[in-house]
């Protein structure tokens, strides 16, 4: 799995290129984090683990908590409960809950291309087949401090740097690009 931090980056990335406001905005880092967070939120379940629940369980960790479903469940949590962030950035009901969900879902796309044993159940409660993808380049983050600091700590650093924290710079320049050169437009 990659670690939180990049899920959080993922997760904000896509809301934020689904934006129409700068992110300079001020209600729009709230919301940033808020989405951040929500693709933080599937590796809650690491807590199976201390639970005696196996990682192939349909309940372990990258099962239910991974699915689709439960990404819809917790977008519509959120959407409900933190309604004054996304009514501060101008958003309707619907269009902050299925931020929300993309952001809660790229949890489960980034796990898929990552050399872990088993992938995400995203069809949870409905069948408990587990989908990695075929392509396979980030390095899965190791659970536990002390296998962070030699070599597997350095290759999962490496590849999600190259495969995700490099992409979503570009697109958070893109994006930047973009937005500089519409207020030029009108000005």
């Amino acid at each position: 799995m990659p670690t939180v931090v990049t899920h959080a980056l993922a997760g904000a990335t896509l809301v934020a290129l689904a934006s129409r406001k700068p992110v300079s905005t001020p209600d729009m880092l709230p919301w940033l984090a808020l989405c951040g967070a929500a693709a933080m939120l599937p590796d809650l379940d690491v807590v199976t683990f201390k639970l005696g629940i196996p990682y192939a369980s349909p309940w372990g960790h990258r099962g239910f908590s991974h699915s689709l479903a439960a990404a819809a469940v917790c977008a519509g949590l959120l959407a409900w409960l933190c309604r004054p962030l996304w009514l501060r950035v101008g958003l309707s009901a619907a269009s902050a809950a299925s931020l929300l969900f993309l952001s809660v879902a790229s949890h489960a796309a980034l796990d898929m291309i990552c050399d872990a044993s088993f992938g995400p159940a995203l069809f949870m409660p409905w069948s408990d087949h587990r989908y990695l993808s075929g392509w396979k380049p980030i390095e899965g983050a190791p659970i536990g401090l002390k296998r962070w600091f030699g070599p597997k700590g350095e290759r999962v650093v490496q590849t999600e740097f190259v495969y995700v924290w490099l992409p979503c710079m570009a697109l958070w320049a893109g994006r930047w690009l973009s937005l500089r050169r519409a207020g030029e437009a009108r000005a």
